[in-house]
């Protein structure tokens, strides 16, 4: 499986939230957060473009989990598509659909000619390509959102995050292979502090696949953002990928925040 492959330095791009939410609260519109667009293209009135016009178009059966799908476009053609979504799995059925629908008008727009393209909103994420990807990881892109600030007493924040970060990895990676791969937890860090964990796998990962996926994502955490603590005492990471997603981090009260990318 070729995954897709970004440049290696590097990439910083600022952006602002108006809130910071935690992980069982939803904006009122689905957040874009970003979206990769590789270089392989197809033509306009090919037999590509029309596949894949056709899988975003395409709606799951009414029997189906809202919050993932996979299926193949023009499976019996020279150019088939293969595509999936996949819906954060605290998220209403309502605003899964709606998040689906804008990832897929704006990957759309964003990458209107390439043959492989990702998108992630803060509510889903939506991928397809040329390749099968089913039931495989692939470890790029990923990309990681965070604050910028120094935690204080970093030794004992690292073991807590580690150690309910494994546990939560436990818990969405032992769900069986089509039920949903996600889990959830908190640990009080102090009378004021609440840290919260979430991660997620797509439904068709393996135990031993959806483990080494989050396990990979957890890895980059002191790569990103050891130790990093947002303004007013606000921490959160989101290290999203094509397969998995983490979250993590907590919060006092609602404020603006700033949050930057970097890209993997």
């Amino acid at each position: 499986m070729t995954s897709l492959s970004l440049n290696p330095s590097i990439t910083l791009l600022f952006i602002s939230m108006l809130s910071l939410l935690s992980l069982t609260t939803h904006a009122t519109a689905p957040i874009h957060l970003n979206e990769v667009c590789a270089n392989t293209t197809f033509s306009s009135n090919s037999t590509y473009q029309s596949n894949l016009n056709s899988l975003l178009s395409h709606s799951p059966p009414t029997t189906h989990s809202l919050e993932f799908y996979n299926t193949t476009s023009g499976e019996n053609t020279s150019n088939p598509v293969y595509g999936l979504f996949l819906c954060r799995g605290d998220v209403t059925p309502q605003l899964c659909q709606e998040c689906v629908a804008a990832a897929v008008k704006e990957i759309t727009k964003k990458c209107s000619k390439e043959k492989v393209a990702v998108i992630w909103y803060d509510e889903c994420m939506l991928r397809y390509s040329n390749r099968s990807f089913f039931s495989t990881v692939d470890e790029k892109p990923k990309f990681a959102l965070l604050n910028t600030q120094n935690i204080t007493e970093q030794d004992r924040f690292n073991k807590l995050l580690a150690k309910s970060m494994n546990e939560t990895v436990a818990q969405a990676s032992n769900a069986p292979i089509g039920s949903k791969k996600f889990g959830t937890k908190e640990v009080n860090i102090s009378a004021f502090q609440t840290l919260y964990n979430l991660v997620q796998c797509t439904a068709d990962l393996s135990r031993n696949d959806c483990s080494t996926c989050l396990q990979a994502a957890i890895n980059l955490l002191p790569w990103c953002c050891s130790g990093k603590q947002g303004e007013e005492s606000f921490f959160r990471v989101v290290m999203l990928g094509t397969n998995c997603t983490l979250f993590t981090g907590w919060k006092m009260r609602h404020q603006l925040i700033h949050l930057h990318i970097q890209v993997r």
